[in-house]
Order: structure tokens, then sequence, then C-alpha cells
């Protein structure tokens, strides 16, 4: 089940840990999209899609995969971030999990053919699926539990809340922009948990939010986060079955991570 037995360490103490990795995390948080629209705000199709990739997504890999070489060796950089764990197991563990939100939003959605079906799978459910992941749980989140030793609860309140926040755009009035929130900082609270609980093996949450917004854009469910009752009512489903299937599998691999007084504070070493 743990994508990474050994435990990484290092020699920086905790409070430096969380100063520097909420830092780095707040600056490219708030100018994300700034080099691109510098850059490449007019390009349109492929190019535009190259543009979001190299501008928008990859220095928030990038970045964080240089301080983690700083924190803990440049060997162990891939493995701080999850990279090196095994992707097959988070997809098996995303299809698994995700096909009950399919098969209910086939049955109450038409099904949408996109104009480029490269383009809007890419820029709909591959970036955001992989890339937020890496930035948001496993660099954000993973560093602050892993590395600063924060208990789990407050680690991934950070990156939930900011997650959050960052869909409210979707809103067209503070009832919808509450729900909309609520939904999404409860989902980045349970990729984080599904993080931790598959041995920090990032593929497991970045596969399962590949997929739930792969079905999103392959159907006409809802133009926000939000979406009908149908659809929520699948992705509690999948939450519940992902659930499920993790706390099985941890029962026959030395059992859950994150129980006790881990959930609030880790105890001092």
């Amino acid at each position: 089940m743990h994508g990474s037995e050994a435990e990484l360490t290092t020699n920086w103490r905790p409070w430096a840990v969380s100063l520097v990795t909420l830092i780095v995390f707040f600056v490219l948080n708030e100018y994300d999209w700034t080099l691109f629209r510098s850059i490449a705000a007019d390009t349109e199709g492929y190019l535009r899609l190259g543009a979001v990739t190299g501008l928008r997504y990859l220095p928030q890999l990038i970045i964080p995969l240089v301080l983690a070489g700083i924190l803990v060796g440049w060997k162990n950089a891939p493995d701080a971030l999850g990279l090196s764990s095994n992707p097959l197991t988070g997809f098996i563990v995303a299809v698994a999990s995700t096909s009950v939100m399919l098969l209910a939003i086939a049955v109450t959605s038409d099904f949408v053919v996109p104009d480029n079906f490269v383009i809007t799978v890419s820029r709909g459910a591959i970036l955001p699926g992989i890339f937020e992941e890496i930035f948001y749980r496993a660099f954000l989140f993973g560093f602050l539990f892993r590395f600063a030793k924060w208990g789990f609860l407050p680690a991934a309140l950070v990156g939930a809340i900011v997650f959050g926040a960052g869909h409210l755009y979707q809103s067209g009035d503070p009832t919808e922009a509450t729900a909309i929130f609520t939904i999404t900082a409860l989902g980045a609270l349970w990729f984080a948990w599904l993080y931790v609980e598959w041995g920090y093996n990032v593929w497991v949450p970045a596969a399962m939010h590949l997929l739930m917004n792969l079905w999103w854009e392959l159907f006409a469910v809802s133009d926000s986060a939000l979406g009908p009752m149908s659809a929520n009512v699948s992705r509690i489903g999948v939450i519940v079955l992902s659930i499920l299937i993790t706390v099985w599998f941890a029962k026959r691999h030395g059992g859950r991570r994150i129980k006790g007084v881990i959930w609030m504070r880790q105890p001092a070493a």
C-alpha cells in the first residue's frame, strides 16, 4: 500500500520548514498566472495549451522539487512529493472509486463531444488533476505534515481553505459561493487523507481528481464546481467508496496512518 516506506527526514527545524513552505506556496499561488499573461495571453489552440503548461503549471512542480532537494537531498526530492510512488496504484483506486460517479452522470447527463478533445481534456482534467495535487497536497500539505510536523487537520486546512477560495469565481451569489467553497474545501481534506493513507502516493489523489474532472468535462453536468444534486450525491458515493477501499487495504498493510492525536498534532519524537 505504501508508496514510500522509508520516512524522509530533514535537518531543518520545523518552524523553518513551515515558514519557507508557506512563503513559497503563497507567492506561487498568488502569481501563478502572471508569467503566462505577460508572455502568452493572446495565444490560442495548442500553443496556448503549451504555454499554460510551461508557464503556469510547471513552476508549481519545479520550484517545490528544488525546495525538496534542499530539504531532504536531491535524490529524495521526487519521493518528498510522492512522485516516485506507483502511478498504477493511483489509477486503480481512482477507477474503482469514481465508477459510481461515471455511471450516475452518464444516466442523468448528456455526453458532450468537445470541439477539441485533447485541449479540453488537458485543460479541464489532466493538468489540474496532476499539478494541483502536487502543489496543494504533496507540496503544501505534505511538507507541513511530513517535515514541519503539523497535525493532519491544521496542515490540511491551510490548503483546503485556499483551494476552496480559489473556486469562488464560479459562484453567482453568496449561497452558491458558500456551497462551492464547502465542497471544494472538503474535497481538499479528503485528497490529503488519501495522500497520507496511501503512503504519500500523490498519484492516488491526482488520479481521483483527474478522473472526476474528466467525467465532469465529458458530460453536460454543470458550468461550476457545484453541480446538480444527483452529481453531488455521486461525489459523496465516490468519497465513501474510496474511504472503504482505503481502510480495507490499510487493515491488510500495517493499519491506518492518520489516527489518534495525529489528527491535531504530531507527538514529539
